[in-house]
């Protein structure tokens, strides 16, 4: 049965599945900030999680922060992105965690030491040779945590002048809650179709990607014609998705024409205040952003 469309998300309680089978005792507290990432769902997570459907096995093929994951996380789940890096560092957090705690804090003292000098040393290694830790400890230090690349892929945004990055011992803390979290979890590096492959009746699909208008910051932007017949094909497979798109900045509306045949309900979840728009000025704009859900 396909409920009416509803851009409320109160009326979906009864769509949605119990906090037991969404996220075990040990995840429900707040989401440990880990990983700074544009675009963080940190502030809709639980609304979203709330919303999912019992299923047999979870996949997230933009991953990004993982917010959505920290409380979806089970043995089996799988989890992808097209940049390396990103993928290195879930593995390393789930596989290595005292590796990637060890790095971060070495470079935080180093910060300390020489400051602002030792950030622009990073980032000109990064950009020499992508990996892991340094864009872990570039994003908990650049301006906002903005994750922002130009033209040539090159990570670009400065440092954050006021912050000297997150204490070491707080780190190690978030990322402990976040190698339990995820174990078993199969984190791929792989365009997300190739992700989505296996995606079959049963599963459940949370998608994030560059939001519609945006240009993509490691790599070329999704083709949207392309992507809109992934979630046809989704539908059916009978896969449910949920997926965050665009939506509203102040006074701006910035929803996108996603066919409607293709989902059953859009909802505006409340997003606090643009990252972007703070660098700009000092309140930033309040943002929502949409959900569509195809169930």
């Amino acid at each position: 049965m396909i409920a009416p469309r509803t851009t409320d998300p109160s009326q979906l309680g009864l769509f949605a599945t119990s906090h037991a089978s969404v996220w075990s005792s040990h995840k429900a507290c707040r989401i440990p900030s880990l990983l700074k990432w544009t675009g963080s769902k940190r502030s809709q997570a639980y609304t979203i999680a709330k919303l999912i459907p019992d299923h047999s096995r979870y996949f997230e093929p933009f991953l990004g922060s993982g917010a959505v994951l920290y409380l979806t996380a089970r043995p089996g789940a799988i989890a992808g992105d097209q940049y390396a890096p990103l993928i290195d560092f879930w593995t390393l957090v789930q596989q290595h965690p005292a590796e990637i705690v060890h790095r971060y804090k070495t470079e935080w003292k180093l910060l300390q030491e020489d400051f602002p000098n030792h950030y622009y040393r990073v980032r000109k290694r990064f950009n020499r040779s992508p990996n892991a830790s340094d864009l872990c400890f570039l994003t908990r230090t650049c301006v906002n945590g903005i994750v922002r690349f130009n033209a040539k892929g090159e990570f670009n945004n400065s440092l954050h002048l006021s912050r000297r990055g997150m204490q070491p011992s707080r780190f190690a803390s978030a990322v402990e809650a976040w190698s339990n979290a995820v174990q078993g979890v199969r984190f791929i590096c792989n365009d997300y179709r190739e992700t989505l492959d296996g995606a079959k009746d049963g599963d459940f699909v949370y998608l994030d990607p560059p939001y519609a208008g945006t240009k993509q910051r490691y790599a070329c932007g999704i083709d949207l014609s392309t992507f809109f017949e992934v979630l046809k094909s989704l539908n059916d497979k009978n896969v449910r998705w949920a997926l965050s798109f665009d939506g509203r900045r102040g006074e701006e509306d910035l929803t996108f024409a996603v066919p409607e045949e293709l989902f059953s309900r859009h909802l505006f979840l409340p997003s606090g205040t643009s990252p972007v728009g703070k660098v700009l000025n000092a309140a930033g704009d309040p943002v929502q952003e949409s959900l569509y859900l195809n169930y």
